[in-house]
C-alpha cells in the first residue's frame, strides 16, 4: 500500500505533474433535484443538459425562453416564475446559475457555498465550483473538453475538431465491444470471437 501524501510518480517535483483548477468528473444526476436560475438562452441550455441527464429541474425566472415554457407546460420540469430569492437553493444537489446580472449571481454564489451544494455560473465561472465542458457524443462514448478554464473558444474549437474527427462509427464500435466483453465474460459461453478487437477495449 502506498502510504498516504507520499510522492511518486507525478508529484510536484515531476516535469508530469500538472495542478489541476478542475477535477473532470461524470456526475450521475438521474432523479436527483436540480435548479436553474435564469430563463435566457444560456439557461436553456442547461436545462436541455440537465434534463437529458434524467434530473428532477425546477427553474427559477420571471422570465423564460419559449423552449423552457413548453418543457415546463409539458410536465418536465417545474417552473418558478418569479426572480430569485435566498433560501431557494435549499434542498437541491446541484445548481447553474444564468441570471446575467452579477449581484444576483453573486448571491446565488453565496447561498450555494452555505448550503454546500454544486454550482455553475454562466458568466463568472470563478464564482461557482464546477463548470459543464463542451461535449462530443457518440451514442453512449462521451468525450469532454476543458482547458482548466483558459478559454471557452478554444475548447470549442477542439470540440469542432474532435467532431470531423471521431464519427458516429465509434458509437458503434463501442456498442460491439459490449457484445464481445458479454460474451467473454460468459462462463456458460464457449463462442469464441473472430472480431479483431484490441484486447484493450474488450477488457
Amino acid at each position: 500500500m502506498i502510504p498516504f501524501g507520499s510522492r511518486t510518480r507525478g508529484s510536484k517535483s515531476s516535469p508530469e505533474y500538472k495542478k489541476l483548477s478542475y477535477l473532470p468528473i461524470l456526475l450521475q444526476l438521474r432523479d436527483r433535484p436540480c435548479v436553474v436560475v435564469g430563463g435566457g438562452i444560456a439557461a436553456t441550455k442547461k436545462v436541455e443538459a440537465l434534463l437529458r441527464a434524467d434530473a428532477r429541474l425546477t427553474v427559477i425566472s420571471p422570465q423564460v425562453t419559449e423552449v423552457i415554457e413548453r418543457l415546463a407546460a409539458a410536465g418536465h420540469l417545474q417552473l418558478v416564475s418569479r426572480p430569485y430569492a435566498r433560501g431557494d437553493l435549499r434542498g437541491f444537489y446541484l445548481a447553474y446559475a444564468a441570471t446575467g446580472l452579477s449581484a444576483v449571481d453573486e448571491q446565488i454564489a453565496r447561498d450555494a457555498e452555505s448550503e454546500h451544494i454544486l454550482l455553475s455560473v454562466a458568466d463568472g465561472r470563478s464564482l461557482g465550483n464546477f463548470m459543464s465542458p463542451p461535449i462530443v457524443q457518440r451514442g453512449d462514448l462521451t468525450i469532454a473538453i476543458s482547458t482548466n478554464g483558459r478559454s471557452r473558444g478554444f475548447a470549442q474549437l477542439m470540440k469542432k475538431k474532435l467532431e470531423r474527427l471521431i464519427g458516429p462509427e465509434y458509437g458503434d464500435l463501442l456498442d460491439i465491444v459490449e457484445a464481445e466483453r458479454s460474451v467473454m465474460q460468459n462462463p456458460c459461453s464457449s463462442a469464441k470471437s473472430g472480431r479483431s478487437l484490441p484486447n484493450e477495449a474488450a477488457s
